[in-house]
């Protein structure tokens, strides 16, 4: 009869099973208790959309994937709290942590071109494969002596420009 006015059943008298062939248009949906999506083995496509164009959340049943679309931010703890992964369409994947990202693995295996601004620090042995390229060397203290190895011949040369100045006369 009228428009928004009468309920279909309440909280105190309840309809059992509603099944509906077709599509369900509704303004609201709070689900009490489990919700399921699909059967295991035969899923469905769900999306959630977000309040700019082209941001959505989408779990792509066909990939077994679950999709960030646009440059959609994968928050942790709160969302203002700036622990985030974010991607953009140009291809780059920033990872954002509010004090401390911490990587435990056996093993890191970067592949790729590496630029740190800030400090570096290592504790373990440092081993390049190729050509370093030192702005600035300066070693603060020295538990042993400094070994060069690996110049056998006339065509391996260690250029040094500046000066070699000993600690101490005669030492």
């Amino acid at each position: 009869g009228a428009n928004n006015t009468y309920s279909l059943g309440s909280s105190g008298l309840q309809w059992k099973d509603l099944f509906v062939d077709g599509t369900s248009n509704l303004d609201t949906l709070n689900v009490v208790g489990a919700l399921t999506v699909g059967v295991d083995d035969t899923g469905h496509d769900v999306k959630f959309f977000g309040a700019t164009s082209g941001q959505y959340l989408l779990w792509d049943e066909s990939a077994d994937e679950l999709v960030l679309a646009g440059d959609s931010k994968l928050s942790f703890h709160d969302a203002a709290g700036g622990e985030n992964i974010i991607a953009s369409a140009d291809g780059h994947l920033e990872i954002n942590s509010g004090t401390t990202l911490d990587v435990t693995a056996p093993l890191i295996d970067l592949n790729g071109q590496i630029t740190a601004s800030g400090n570096i620090s290592a504790s373990g042995d440092l081993s390049v494969t190729g050509t370093a390229t030192i702005g600035t060397l300066s070693v603060a203290s020295l538990a042993n002596s400094v070994s060069i190895t690996g110049i056998s011949s006339s065509g391996q040369i260690l250029n040094v420009s500046g000066n070699i100045v000993p600690h101490a006369t005669d030492t």
